[in-house]
């Protein structure tokens, strides 16, 4: 249940409103002033008592509901003794209700197959509040009992003050959670971010003192005061009948009531300010300098057929911008790193745009002129037609997919698009409406539309200059006078319309000679087919009808990285990096984006410690581009110096600071520790960066795809068997190879745990929070079922320590158990225990988890506790089983461990074999209590000297 934090200012997110409805003729586009319809397939209302529905039939994931129950309600919403309560509120939901008694609620939808956080979980906001529980529809009664959740949340919560002071613990854990660089630069932007309003001082998450203190009447004050059925909304999306949701929602919400009269609202718009203000702030753990140029303006009405065509011309605005920030990203003399531009929301009622740019330390007013280059660029000379034109096609294409999909697209997306309808007024006309009008506008959107609009969002009114960056003596700082220069002299420069950068015509010269097909055989119960081709490739095809517009591409092949001698190890596992900076076929990645606008294909290649190989994904009209990008990754890699230098300015930004950073640093340990301090996990240094050859790693990139023979390729998505074979004889039989897989076996990962009981501790950070990590040695073998005993066993404990760490004890927010290993290689694997608190509780806690690990291997899980992980893992197993991707992986898996691909459709069976004498044995096994090691993190300054900063979101 984490807050919502302030979404990313570098990104402008693209929603695509995904409803059902056939595909149909073009109907003529409705007058810009009308009004968006709704999509018929949802059902809406309104209550007597003000609150909102919306339902829709959906089958996508089969036998699944997804609820959302939303409250127009956040932090902004609190008194001055009130910070933090609107985020409290919503935990103790799940501490006690009418109809749930403390820890009740959470326990009766874990046993029916729901995970806390994935499937049952709320967020708070500024403005809102969102409970989300997701269950199975077909077990009897679990629909109703999560409806009859959500009324409890909305009109019944116990708020019992035993309980509330358990949570108080849990919540302060939470807001540790968050401390740290980034919350501390934060804490200095925000006055200007959220400039002269009340949003400056309530970040969602509080502050220590108040939830230490708070009284709980006061947090049923909030609750009686803003939690009002006028102010609420549910959506259920999912495998159920909409009239019967309909009616238990009336029945259950029907007879709420407002417990108090209404308020008027807090002031929610942010205050305009015709001067640009500026915050430059520094931290010594940062680790990166950054600058954003941030407008607030107000939110815009958008429920108009011409609202929606305003927003098509911005997002044409903004993507073009986009295009032309990574065209300059590219050059060898370019003022930043990356520069995006985006518009978003900030506020309920306050927009912002934003053009936001990481820079190299020490060159952030290069990159804030640099901005507004662009800026004024856009609003002097606009856009070319050639760049307009790009824009169209590739937004387009995004309808196209979505509106292919229409019939697969997931409940979730539907029921948080509803939930968006009622905070924000979002509209939900469906995808083909959507697909109609947008098919209907672009081609007369004009170039003078697009100034118009980069003149009107990217104006010097109410405008922030925010830069953040890494303190230390080798970073000078500007202040606020030479930014204000730097703004000046940008606003003045010379400058002369875009260049577009000339595209190839074509992506491969001469078509590759084509192989053959030598044999082809069907594994009819996992609906394959495997064909052989003439250069020794073997390629797995998976029709599926999952997805409408999908297609997942891999080629995989055994020895990675580990196999280079230790000299060239670097330049081997950084090979496949270069030739992504670099582009393939003599085509640049700019270049490829311009030549592939408006088709969706991508292919990358690889290569990790124990695999190398290409993965990417296409939609089935586009699965031929996918594979010519396949074959130029074998056969045509670019290399040249120019792209080295990118990717080592890139590097050094990352590496720059990052021994300032305790989280690194005690990963890094950790990682030490558990493998015998392997090369292989040692990062990468600046000295290491310098050492780069281009061509050691063009050397190295080419002998790793040499030899496609030893490649098995996987196929699994929208295609028919008969359509891709010519294609695979065109592109992949013509790899080059040798006819015959390699002999030498490749060299194991070689990592080696400690053989004894091991401490350490990591001493780093000025916050006065730690993070402890316990770590048992666990080889599960290659063999599948005991490696799903080790899951769930990871599982049981994980339930088990947050029953006890979190609920019971208040020390942490959240603790952590997976179970993970080297495969395809042998004989190392772990389960590792990870949770963060106090650091005077650090070592109490850790006590607390050897000893609950102690208790499950003498005495072993409950049935109950089996029961939950059992039925969770079959209710994945369930949803897997209808996604591409898991039989793109599992059959991967299978082929590369050389397992019988056959035992993919015994898992949900084998589950019928776990018994808490089976899991009993797995914790006997997988803990062993002499081979185990614990690492904690804690601050270097005392925890009396550290100071507790405002807390966020």
């Amino acid at each position: 249940m984490r807050p919502s934090t302030l979404r990313s200012a570098l990104i402008l997110a693209v929603y695509l409103c995904l409803s059902a409805g056939p595909a149909g003729a073009q109907a003529p586009l409705p007058p810009l002033d009308s009004t968006l319809p709704r999509d018929p397939l949802v059902t809406t209302g309104t209550l007597p008592n003000g609150l909102r529905y919306y339902v829709r039939k959906n089958g996508v994931p089969e036998h699944r509901v997804h609820f959302r129950l939303a409250v127009k309600t956040g932090s902004v919403f609190e008194a001055d003794d009130q910070r933090g309560l609107a985020h409290m509120l919503e935990h103790m939901a799940f501490n006690g209700t009418a109809h749930f008694k403390p820890d009740e609620l959470v326990n009766y939808f874990e046993s029916a197959g729901a995970r806390f956080g994935a499937h049952v979980n709320a967020q708070t906001s500024f403005d809102d509040t969102i409970y989300m529980l997701q269950v199975a529809s077909d077990r009897a009664g679990l629909v109703d009992k999560a409806l009859l959740a959500l009324s409890d949340f909305a009109g019944a919560m116990t708020l019992s003050p035993a309980e509330i002071d358990k949570e108080r613990g849990v919540v302060i854990e939470e807001w540790r959670l968050g401390q740290g660089a980034g919350s501390r630069l934060f804490d200095k932007q925000a006055p200007v971010v959220f400039y002269h309003s009340r949003y400056a001082e309530r970040l969602p998450i509080g502050t220590p003192e108040i939830l230490r203190t708070f009284t709980p009447q006061r947090l049923r004050d909030f609750y009686e005061t803003w939690y009002r059925p006028d102010r609420m909304a549910v959506s259920v999306v999912g495998d159920v009948d909409p009239a019967a949701i309909v009616k238990t929602i009336q029945e259950y919400f029907g007879p709420m009531k407002p417990r108090r009269p209404a308020v008027p609202e807090p002031e929610r718009a942010l205050p305009p300010h015709a001067e640009t203000v500026i915050s430059i702030a520094s931290d010594s753990e940062a680790q990166a300098s950054t600058v954003t140029l941030m407008r607030t303006s107000p939110t815009l009405q958008d429920d108009r057929v011409g609202d929606y065509r305003r927003d098509l011309v911005r997002r044409l605005m903004f993507q073009m911008m986009n295009v032309r920030f990574g065209e300059l990203a590219r050059k060898a003399d370019a003022p930043f790193l990356a520069a995006g531009a985006g518009e978003d929301t900030i506020t309920a009622k306050s927009s912002i745009t934003t053009l936001g740019a990481q820079a190299e330390d020490g060159r952030i007013l290069d990159a804030l002129r640099a901005m507004i280059v662009e800026a004024r660029r856009a609003r002097q000379f606009g856009f070319s037609e050639f760049e307009l034109e790009q824009g169209r096609r590739r937004l387009l294409s995004f309808y196209e997919t979505a509106v292919a999909e229409k019939g697969k697209t997931e409940s979730a997306s539907y029921a948080d698009e509803y939930i968006r309808n009622f905070l924000t007024g979002e509209p939900f006309p469906g995808i083909q409406t959507e697909y109609d009008m947008t098919h209907a506008m672009l081609p007369g959107i004009t170039l003078a539309e697009i100034v118009d609009t980069a003149k009107d969002l990217l104006q010097e009114d109410n405008r922030a200059v925010l830069i953040a960056a890494p303190q230390k003596a080798s970073i000078k700082l500007p202040d606020e006078a030479a930014v204000r220069q730097a703004l000046s002299e940008a606003s003045t420069q010379a400058i002369e319309p875009w260049k577009p950068q000339e595209t190839h015509s074509q992506l491969i010269g001469a078509p590759p000679v084509p192989g053959h097909i030598t044999s082809t055989r069907e594994i009819a119960p996992l609906g394959v087919t495997v064909i052989s081709l003439s250069n020794g490739v073997d390629v797995w095809l998976k029709p599926t009808d999952f997805k409408n517009d999908e297609v997942l591409i891999t080629g995989v092949a055994r020895g990675g990285a580990t196999s280079a001698p230790p000299d060239d190890y670097l330049n081997t596992v950084l090979a496949a990096s270069l030739v992504n900076v670099a582009g393939v076929g003599g085509i640049s990645p700019p270049e490829m984006a311009s030549m592939l606008a408006g088709r969706l294909a991508n292919v990358t290649p690889y290569i990790d410690l124990s695999t190398r190989g290409v993965r990417g994904a296409a939609r089935p009209q586009d699965l031929e581009l996918a594979l010519q990008l396949t074959y130029l990754d074998f056969t045509a890699p670019n290399a040249d110096e120019a792209s080295l230098a990118l990717m080592k300015r890139q590097l050094n930004a990352l590496v720059a600071n990052r021994e300032a950073d305790p989280g690194a640093a005690f990963a890094d340990k950790v990682r030490s520790l558990n493998t015998g301090d392997s090369r292989l996990v040692r990062p990468i240094s600046a000295e290491g960066i310098a050492s780069l050859k281009l061509d050691k790693m063009h050397q190295a990139y080419v002998s790793a795809f040499a030899n496609a023979s030893d490649f098995t390729f996987f196929i699994v998505g929208t295609f028919k068997v008969d359509e891709v074979k010519p294609l695979l004889e065109r592109y992949i039989a013509s790899l080059p190879s040798t006819g015959h897989k390699s002999t030498e076996p490749p060299k194991p990962i070689d990592f080696h745990f400690p053989a004894a009981v091991a401490h350490v501790e990591v001493t780093k950070g000025r916050e006065p929070r730690s993070e402890t990590a316990i770590t048992y040695f666990a080889d599960a073998t290659m063999d599948d079922s005991t490696r799903s005993l080790a899951d769930m066993a990871s599982d049981v404990l994980e339930i088990r320590l947050r029953e006890l760490l979190r609920e019971k004890l208040g020390g942490t927010y959240s603790v952590s158990v997976s179970y993970s290993d080297t495969l395809p290689d042998k004989g190392y694997g772990t389960i590792g225990i990870d949770f963060g608190s106090s650091p005077e509780n650090a070592k109490s806690l850790a006590a607390d988890v050897l000893k609950t690990v102690a208790a499950l291997q003498k005495t072993g899980p409950t049935a109950e506790e089996v029961h939950k992980v059992v039925e969770q893992e079959r209710q994945d197993l369930e949803t897997a089983a209808r996604q591409n991707g898991y039989w793109l992986s599992s059959l991967q898996s299978s082929i590369l461990i050389g397992r019988d691909p056959l035992r993919i459709l015994g898992r949900t069976e084998a589950l019928k074999l776990v018994t808490p004498e089976s899991l009993h044995k797995a914790f006997v096994r997988f803990f062993p209590s002499n081979r185990y090691t614990v690492a904690t993190l804690k601050p270097d300054v005392p925890a009396a000297a550290s100071t507790a900063p405002p807390a966020r979101p």
